[in-house]
């Protein structure tokens, strides 16, 4: 009996296992799609994310959220969310929209421009605003329309 719990143990360790690591493409991946700068497909972003993350933390607002424990642009990212059938991807990030802006800057070139006194776009069409929770003051996000990514 003690061997089938065993095995049952290290089967269930093994299996939650697999999807947990980011690969080492995560931020570049992701971080791409942020700033529009590659095509948003929900099916791909989806399928990445369960297959690198497992099942998603919860479903709101008509998308999937991951949460995770990675950086893109040297900023931590609480939550990946994934549109449930609209081409949509954002991140929900721990750095304030001003620490956000400059590390974007800094790892993609990319200069966002503020629109309004919480939102600022990038001309790759990526949008960042000021998101109210305590833990992430930022949320970035692409949605997939016909626009030139490249």
């Amino acid at each position: 009996m003690i061997s089938v719990i065993n095995k049952l143990i290290l089967l269930s360790l093994f299996a939650s296992g697999i999807a947990c690591a980011a690969p080492s493409h995560f931020s570049i991946v992701i971080g791409s799609a942020l700033v529009c700068r590659d095509q948003v497909s929900v099916d791909y972003f989806n399928d990445y994310m369960r297959t690198y993350f497992g099942a998603p933390a919860f479903n709101a607002g008509g998308a999937n959220w991951w949460k995770v424990n990675e950086s893109i642009f040297n900023s931590p990212v609480e939550y990946i969310i994934v549109g449930a059938g609209q081409d949509f991807i954002g991140a929900t990030f721990k750095d304030s929209p001003d620490t956000l802006i400059v590390n974007v800057r800094d790892a993609m070139g990319i200069e966002y421009k503020q629109i309004g006194p919480e939102k600022w776009t990038a001309p790759t069409a990526g949008v960042l605003i000021k998101y109210y929770d305590k833990t992430t003051p930022s949320k970035m996000y692409c949605y997939g329309w016909p626009h030139t990514p490249y």
